[in-house]
């Protein structure tokens, strides 16, 4: 549950994820007592995985599962994001509505490069234009008088970008402080997430990124449940990710594979029972 990325959004995501994170895990509040279901080994969730969605291999699973998803579900999601997240939702929306629009106008570069790279001209176009017009009119990205103006926004991520040519997913990894991700869109992050390392600042990096996951974070309030309440929240997790990075790559082949996997799955346990 774990941005930036996130995510993760996915779900997110779906953030999901969210992709950025969790404290007192519970769907009820922020600072309730945590749902912790006690397995004899939580390995025997993972049903045996050996491809994921988008060709993706969780080969260090023990390294994702007790470090990884350890400090990012169990400390730091539990003791900060979750109830910061819950509290950041609590401010005026139209403060919410500013720190979103900020962050999207900065996406509004990639999407115009992405976008140019997929031969989508026209959306790359209109990336373009909905940059110059909420970056003048709109004091900087604060306010998004683009989208009044019927100029949609066209998401686009390197990472999706690549996948769209042909580079698989490779590696599930649970980035310790960042949350799910693959090799694939680490090494996508390096050009997506550019004005980070363009401030030269490492402070103000530091809380431009830290206020964007939190933000991203408090997205995910109203998903926490599916996680929480999950026989394995880290399998849970890593296939709400996988599936929702694959789906923007190819819709109908990640639907395809989650019904698949879901109703192998299944069948096993029937036939177990």
């Amino acid at each position: 549950m774990f941005t930036k990325a996130t995510a993760v959004t996915a779900v997110c995501l779906s953030l999901a994820c969210s992709l950025p994170a969790s404290a007192q895990h519970t769907s009820l509040s922020p600072m309730g007592p945590r749902q912790i279901y006690q397995t004899l080994s939580e390995k025997d969730y993972s049903y045996g995985y050996s491809v994921l969605p988008g060709n993706s291999i969780d080969g260090i699973e023990p390294v994702n599962r007790y470090v990884g998803w350890g400090i990012n579900y169990y400390v730091l999601d539990r003791y900060f994001l979750r109830p910061v997240a819950h509290g950041y939702a609590m401010m005026p929306q139209f403060m919410q509505d500013g720190v979103g629009n900020f962050f999207s106008n900065l996406s509004e570069i990639n999407n115009t490069v992405n976008q140019l790279l997929l031969g989508n001209f026209a959306y790359s176009a209109t990336s373009f234009a909905r940059l110059l017009i909420n970056s003048t009119i709109g004091l900087l990205g604060l306010f998004d008088p683009a989208s009044h103006m019927g100029l949609t926004q066209h998401e686009m991520s390197m990472n999706t970008v690549l996948g769209r040519y042909g580079v698989n997913q490779g590696e599930y990894l649970m980035i310790p402080f960042s949350g799910p991700s693959t090799e694939r869109n680490v090494h996508a992050s390096l050009a997506d997430d550019w004005y980070y390392f363009a401030l030269n600042e490492p402070f103000v990096t530091a809380a431009c990124y830290l206020i964007h996951g939190i933000h991203e974070r408090a997205q995910l309030i109203s998903q926490e449940k599916f996680i929480d309440d999950s026989v394995d929240p880290y399998a849970q997790m890593r296939q709400i990710y996988l599936s929702y990075e694959q789906g923007l790559v190819d819709p109908d082949s990640a639907a395809k594979d989650t019904k698949e996997t879901v109703d192998e799955n299944f069948l096993e346990e029937v036939d177990e029972n």
